[in-house]
């Protein structure tokens, strides 16, 4: 449960830096785990190093899994590739990328909800104009560093935006860490490493006191 609303906190599971041959293994065991929404980085190598998933595997195991799922493009010109995300749920665009307010009222349009990160570096201001009904994801690490040491000053940056939802932190997201971001007004959690690798990933979810079981995503026409 969210702090900061009373509502059911949402915890994506980011896959980026699982090694390929071990992805089915962890997709099942996170699955049957309760998860309900998956978070599928694109990086074209613009904001940070390029890798992360495609639109048709994550499809493909989105469909196959029927968890809710969210796209967070990391690339130079989110517009140009903005109709193969659409099937998900909600699409993230960075404010550091070209047209990415063009991006924003595409994803609108298209009848999904519409977040925009922002990389530490980045001031707070560019985001501080937004309508009330686009997310913020704060990035806890430089964009695309899956793995990498979570930036401290984030949970400062995430007091400064409390009030807004969904309001998201992303990067290097432990359970501890992850519980402070809650306590300073965080409503959405994406964790790829400490999720996706620790043993018991029920109880990862139970301690965060994220909602799980059944929350059924868009119809995937990939």
């Amino acid at each position: 449960m969210s702090a900061a609303t009373g509502d059911p906190l949402r915890v994506a599971a980011s896959m980026w830096s699982v090694p390929p041959a071990e992805r089915e293994a962890v997709v099942r065991r996170l699955a049957a785990a309760g998860l309900r929404r998956w978070h599928w980085d694109h990086s074209d190598g613009s904001l940070g190093p390029a890798g992360g998933f495609g639109p048709d595997e994550a499809a493909r195991i989105t469909r196959a899994t029927r968890l809710a799922a969210e796209a967070h493009l990391m690339v130079a010109d989110p517009l140009a590739v903005l109709a193969a995300w659409t099937w998900c749920d909600t699409v993230v665009v960075h404010v550091e990328a070209d047209r990415w307010a063009d991006a924003v009222a595409g994803v609108r349009s298209a009848g999904r909800a519409a977040a925009v990160a922002i990389a530490p570096s980045t001031p707070l201001d560019a985001v501080t104009d937004l309508d009330p009904d686009v997310g913020v994801l704060v990035m806890s690490v430089a964009p695309g560093h899956a793995g990498t040491t979570f930036v401290p000053e984030t949970f400062d940056r995430v007091a400064a935006l409390r009030g807004r939802t969904p309001l998201g932190v992303d990067g290097g997201m432990t359970l501890p860490l992850a519980r402070e971001c809650i306590a300073q007004g965080a409503t959405w959690i994406v964790s790829g490493t400490d999720l996706c690798g620790c043993s018991d990933p029920r109880r990862w979810l139970a301690d965060l006191g994220a909602a799980t079981g059944d929350e059924p995503g868009p119809a995937v026409a990939r």
